[in-house]
């Protein structure tokens, strides 16, 4: 079942919404998912004035390149695929915007995301900060608090749906 979840990636705030101050775990040894690479628009019902995009790119074999555009605003992160107790997800860390790069000593630069690929459909949900408390101190303590809720059918919320675009 290779990435039917992603990290979030990317959903309508769960690349704009960095709550964490540091990564549920920094191991990045999961190949990329071939199918998530490109540039998808969100798909909202009723409002085709979002022009929400995310572009993802093969940074290296087990990395991803993405570039998150909102109302014209830029937003850059490293991704990757990550597995912490059976549950499989994505791990987004903000590199920079188009105003400036973030710094490692910067908080809320982190996020964890689910997706899946349906009929074509990108759908990305981001990891609860309800259930997983986005203020705990360390990556130790978070992934005890990821793990404790992982068959918590709440885990991931805030769902965004993308579609591929050309280019």
């Amino acid at each position: 079942m290779k990435n039917t979840i992603l990290v979030s990636f990317l959903g309508l705030l769960l690349l704009a919404a960095c709550e964490y101050d540091v990564p549920l775990t920094a191991d990045h040894n999961i190949p990329i998912d071939d199918a998530v690479l490109g540039s998808w628009k969100i798909a909202t019902i009723g409002n085709k004035d979002d022009d929400t995009e995310i572009r993802i790119h093969k940074f290296s074999d087990t990395e991803y390149a993405v570039h998150y555009l909102e109302d014209g605003g830029n937003l850059y992160f490293r991704a990757y695929a990550i597995n912490i107790g059976g549950v499989s997800a994505m791990q987004l860390e903000l590199t920079g915007s188009a105003k400036k790069a973030v710094g490692s000593d910067e908080d809320d630069r982190y996020q964890v995301a689910s997706y899946k690929i349906v009929d074509g459909l990108l759908h990305i949900a981001l990891l609860n900060s309800e259930l997983v408390d986005d203020e705990l101190p360390d990556s130790e303590s978070l992934r005890k608090a990821f793990v404790e809720n992982k068959d918590n059918p709440e885990l991931f919320n805030d769902p965004g749906v993308f579609r591929r675009i050309k280019g």
